[in-house]
């Protein structure tokens, strides 16, 4: 690489990855996206692997690519416990258009900016672990009120597509997120379903923290595990948790704590979500 003069180098010895979220200039089939507009600004994820980068690396990619922009800052979303016991940590994601027309994606509040220069894309929340494998969670599993709106009809479709009952569904959606539809855990699990990225790749989810991707993905994930299972629930609600391969390997739950009182608090928010969306028949003995 070389430009304005430089000596030209190699970057044969740097490995970098580049997001690009921009179209085709004109481009009217081109999906809009929340990044639209974006003009040269790349985000790098290069890592060094033998040697520093020679400055004039720097100087020609700055050269060649205007706008480009490699943010020095970091930020560490604080830790807080919430009501229910969880650790977690809240942050935003903003979009910010610099005086000089660099567009920068950050994660550090630009309290010096204001106005149209500064755009919150999204806000997020990470816990530890899921919402019912706390072992210290303060949470009555068999009080606490249960949500039967959220999400209705995207719910009773997939149940239907996948055969996964409905209450089971919510009973899993409750415990591992409490329906929070940008959770995110420390250890990658994402959405209202807590999809691990190689899971919701496997089930054909695009994006995990949409709604309708994250719960279909899920879905098909727990009618999989109904079956490999027998239609047993407790045993696919351990394998959601743990992975299919321990339930496998201890023939049943596994002696995991986490996993024991997981199953513990789907079973019994199974059984709520049931008789409020599967209310049993009263008998009539009246006379016809």
């Amino acid at each position: 690489m070389a430009a304005n003069g430089a000596d030209a180098v190699s970057l044969d010895r740097v490995v970098a990855g580049v997001e690009f979220a921009g179209g085709a200039a004109g481009d009217s089939t081109a999906q809009r996206v929340s990044l639209d507009g974006m003009q040269g600004s790349v985000q790098t994820t290069a890592k060094l692997l033998l040697a520093p980068v020679p400055n004039a690396v720097v100087d020609a990619v700055a050269a060649i690519q205007p706008g480009y922009h490699e943010s020095k800052e970091a930020v560490t979303p604080l830790l807080e416990i919430d009501k229910n016991g969880n650790r977690v940590r809240r942050g935003s994601t903003y979009r910010v258009v610099r005086a000089d027309g660099v567009v920068e994606y950050t994660n550090v509040p630009p309290v010096h900016l204001k106005g149209n220069a500064v755009t919150m894309l999204f806000s997020y929340t990470e816990i530890e672990t899921c919402m019912a494998c706390n072992l210290h969670s303060p949470i009555h599993w068999g009080s606490t009120a249960l949500n039967l709106t959220a999400y209705a009809d995207v719910i009773r479709a997939a149940s239907l597509e996948y055969g996964v009952d409905e209450a089971f569904l919510r009973a899993i959606i409750h415990a591992e997120s409490a329906f929070n539809p940008r959770a995110l855990s420390i250890k990658g699990a994402q959405g209202l379903m807590q999809l691990m990225p190689a899971t919701a790749s496997d089930m054909g989810v695009l994006d995990a923290f949409d709604t309708s991707q994250n719960i279909r993905g899920g879905a098909r994930y727990l009618g999989l595990l109904l079956h490999d299972f027998n239609g047993n629930e407790q045993l696919a609600a351990a394998a959601y948790n743990a992975g299919p391969g321990a339930v496998v390997r201890y023939s049943g739950v596994p002696p995991y704590a986490e996993t024991q009182v997981y199953v513990e608090r789907v079973g019994t928010l199974r059984k709520r979500y049931g008789a409020a969306i599967h209310p049993p028949l009263t008998s009539s003995n009246g006379s016809g």
